[in-house]
């Protein structure tokens, strides 16, 4: 861990937070809904052989209209899609759950992954295709031999967090435990709490990322919880926090 975050401790409402909280009930079954007609149209519209799906009320697998998608859903093999590419498809949905979720800062936005350069007569999606398969096969990022200002794969319209989500969602290995999200809120309530880094995540090089989930890992061990629990609580507290500014001490439910 980085000398600037000794001892830098998750706060107490954090810990005791967390420990109430389950990992099945409040991670996995973390839900969005999310609009399948406005998906699939601009999958088909880009000519990606992907179709997203979604769960009624019932439970029942559904097409069209609004659907369920929970966070659980975001797997390899997942019966929500149906794609030709199996590292794309995750990738859709992990950016139709993301945009949807009503806790989170994030705005509907279709990825344009068609932007690496590439030769004439080559998969124009094969570079991302490619990065992809690999984070699947080995539950790793691919290394990065040539220098870049961030560290990053080349993965055009994704984005640091979309990226993240994709990762978790891929089992991938970071900072010796699974990739977590990064949302701008919990990043934001980091630095409100002393974090002492760059409090832009779209601006996050990945060996800021590779610090941020050292950090989650190690305040999940203090809280003896899991880090995607601590990511959540940081996402919520700063929602918590905007709320009580705007509606007062009083403003109900209060989580903290």
């Amino acid at each position: 861990m980085p000398i600037e975050d000794a001892g830098f401790e998750p706060p107490e409402a954090c810990v005791y937070w967390c420990q109430a909280r389950t990992y099945d009930l409040h991670i996995l079954d973390d839900e969005a809904s999310v609009d399948l007609d406005w998906w699939n149209s601009h999958l088909r519209d880009s000519e990606h052989e992907i179709q997203l799906r979604g769960r009624n009320d019932d439970g029942k697998i559904v097409t069209e209209e609004i659907a369920t998608v929970q966070r659980n859903d975001l797997r390899p093999g997942s019966e929500l899609i149906i794609a030709t590419h199996d590292g794309l498809g995750l990738l859709f949905l992990c950016a139709a759950w993301q945009s949807a979720h009503r806790g989170r800062r994030f705005k509907r936005r279709f990825p344009d992954v068609f932007g690496a350069p590439i030769a004439k007569g080559e998969d124009p999606l094969q570079p991302i295709k490619s990065i992809l398969d690999y984070c699947l096969k080995t539950r790793t990022l691919p290394a990065i031999h040539r220098g870049t200002w961030s560290g990053w794969p080349v993965t055009p319209g994704v984005g640091v967090s979309l990226l993240a989500a994709f990762m978790w969602a891929a089992e991938v290995s970071e900072a010796g435990g699974r990739a977590q999200l990064i949302d701008q809120f919990g990043v934001s309530t980091l630095i409100h709490e002393g974090w002492l880094e760059d409090p832009s995540v779209s601006g996050f090089t990945l060996r800021r990322y590779h610090r941020y989930n050292e950090l989650l890992n190690s305040w999940a061990t203090t809280a003896q919880a899991r880090p995607e629990l601590i990511e959540m609580w940081l996402v919520k507290r700063w929602t918590a926090r905007v709320q009580e500014a705007r509606h007062g001490e009083r403003a109900m439910p209060t989580l903290f």
